[in-house]
């Protein structure tokens, strides 16, 4: 018996099913790859500016033990890295355009106590950030909350990083009731 054209064809036919999910499989591990490596591209240029902010701490502020790294952005960027000396002091570093601004840890407000103090300022508000940061020329602290929370609409805090005492306040815009 002579084999159909059909049956000639399904032998010719180079893509099986075996081949498809082969090919299938590729494709899908080649978008794989183009996602982290966007990812990681589109990261780089943070992690270098962070990498270069730890560096600087070491070498030009004389941390041997880095703690945290965070970029503030307001009126001008800075670096803020908080690590410990060789003595084992723990500083918070603002590294900014201009230089460098040391302080030790323990002669500002730490994190805990500047969130005491904005709880007794705005008993029940969430926080949505806090981080260290530069306004007004000067070591500070920012903290994003939510000021009316049937509307959603937050705020943003400066205190100075000394003593606590608030520099500004901003009210974002956001929705309204009604």
């Amino acid at each position: 018996m002579t084999p159909s054209r059909s049956d000639a064809y399904r032998r010719r036919s180079p893509l099986t099913p075996g081949r498809w999910a082969l090919l299938n499989g590729g494709f899908l591990l080649f978008l794989l790859v183009l996602f982290v490596v966007t990812v990681r591209n589109a990261d780089a240029d943070y992690r270098r500016d962070e990498a270069r902010a730890v560096a600087t701490a070491k070498t030009e502020a004389g941390l041997k033990r880095i703690g945290s790294v965070s970029k503030h952005v307001w009126d001008e960027t800075v670096w803020v890295v908080t690590g410990k000396d060789a003595e084992g002091v723990e500083w918070i570093v603002w590294e900014r355009a201009s230089g460098l601004v040391k302080e030790k840890l323990e002669d500002g407000l730490s994190e805990k106590r500047i969130r005491e103090l904005f709880a007794s300022q705005h008993p029940g508000s969430d926080i949505v950030r806090l981080l260290p940061g530069w306004f007004d020329n000067q070591p500070a602290w920012e903290i994003r909350y939510v000021a009316d929370p049937d509307t959603g609409r937050q705020s943003i805090d400066f205190y100075a990083f000394k003593d606590g005492t608030k520099l500004k306040t901003y009210d974002l815009p956001g929705r309204t009731a009604g």
